[in-house]
């Protein structure tokens, strides 16, 4: 039974939420209780740890392939906890999520293409998009009483544009926390067919649904004959907090584009197994099932927790109820601060350090992105000193 309302002392290690010249550089001061960078403050599962221990009491690091035994967990993993039968013929791999997807924008468009998101969302695909010299295309959500919707005939509009090439899908989406249902996806499957638009499903926070929501794969939502347009790209990372040690993989179902995929890492000589990644990866997904569903309950109790301290004590902050993600997002438009005074309120006020929603398009402003993937301790202590900051605004800046 892993004990996840343990503290770890990650302020001397090399990790990039603690990192004081990070913090200083992002929020003007390197002093704050991080909660920006999505990983967890948890240790990995212990049969993760204890695999990458035998490897390393090995002691031989030579050149290796990928052994039948990792693509056969993969496997297993996918059908059994989300009823999705994945080819291993279908199976490739990189060394990270945005990696995968940055090939990919290189590989199907041209430069001064199209590349539709929908914001507020992740902000490193942009970054992917415009430093390839891409046009980002918004096809913003839409914010309902109850949560984000898609906005279809907007998506409609901007992939019958035939310079617009990919839908970068978020499934689940970060940060808003939609899990999309298998008639959302059925939807945006047939826009995006219709009018030759691939589309890349980020879905590396799969594992990480609450109560009462599933996840649906994007391939298995739509027809095969759609599927074939698609690139899915997953990862044990987030799930398993292994973000620095592991490797992404790649659903391709269509053969041409695997090909090319393949065959622009032979030519960078790209996608080499490390040793490490295997390890961690194979044992993540053959034992950590249970340690996942220890760690499912354990967040939903914090989720709980940030909502009752919330609705209770700080009623002006609003949460935008998740769905998946160990991620939330907090509505701070009552508060009546325009998008640079909340950072500001947020790092020189409350001392916390949370993703500013500007940072996820400009449909964000007034927002903050909070990770709570963390002891529940420390979720309290920041929600304390929010608190306390925001008693101490004046009244015309609390809305």
């Amino acid at each position: 039974m892993t004990d996840f309302d343990k503290l770890y002392d990650r302020s001397q290690s090399p990790a990039e939420k603690w990192e004081k010249p990070a913090m200083k550089k992002h929020f003007g001061r390197d002093d704050l209780l991080p909660f920006w960078v999505a990983d967890m403050e948890f240790q990995a599962p212990p049969s993760v740890r204890q695999s990458l221990i035998k490897r390393a009491e090995d002691g031989i690091f030579g050149y290796e392939y990928r052994p039948d035994s990792l693509y056969d967990a993969i496997i297993h993993w996918y059908a059994s906890r989300h009823r999705w039968t994945i080819k291993k013929s279908d199976l490739c791999f990189s060394h990270g999520v945005m990696n995968a997807i940055t090939i990919l924008i290189n590989q199907h468009t041209e430069k001064g293409d199209g590349v539709i998101v929908q914001p507020p969302v992740f902000f490193e695909f942009r970054i992917a998009i415009v430093e390839n010299k891409r046009k980002m295309i918004r096809n913003p959500l839409i914010k309902t009483r109850q949560r984000y919707e898609m906005d279809f005939e907007n998506l409609e509009k901007q992939a019958a544009n035939p310079r617009n090439k990919i839908l970068i899908l978020c499934n689940p989406h970060n940060p808003v926390g939609r899990v999309w249902t298998k008639e959302e996806l059925q939807r945006v499957g047939e826009i995006c067919f219709r009018h030759n638009v691939l589309v890349i499903s980020d879905e590396i926070h799969a594992d990480i649904i609450f109560l009462n929501h599933q996840y649906i794969p994007y391939a298995t939502a739509v027809t095969k004959d759609i599927a074939q347009q698609s690139f899915s790209c997953l990862s044990p990372a987030k799930t398993f907090n292994i973000a620095s040690v592991t490797d992404a993989l790649l659903i391709i179902p269509n053969q041409q584009y695997r090909e090319q995929y393949e065959a622009f890492n032979e030519r960078y000589f790209l996608g080499k197994p490390n040793t490490f990644s295997v390890a961690a990866m194979e044992s993540a997904y053959s034992h950590g099932g249970e340690w996942l569903n220890q760690f499912l309950d354990y967040l939903q109790d914090n989720l709980d927790c940030l909502r009752d301290y919330l609705k209770e004590r700080i009623p002006k902050v609003r949460l935008v109820e998740p769905e998946g993600t160990f991620l939330v997002w907090l509505d701070f438009r009552e508060l009546g601060l325009d998008a640079r005074e909340l950072e500001n309120f947020l790092a020189q006020k409350a001392r916390i350090a949370l993703n500013s929603g500007y940072w996820f398009g400009r449909q964000g402003a007034g927002y903050a992105r909070m990770t709570i993937a963390c002891p529940q301790s420390m979720l309290k202590e920041g929600l304390s000193l929010l608190e306390q900051a925001i008693n101490e605004l004046p009244e015309t800046g609390k809305g």
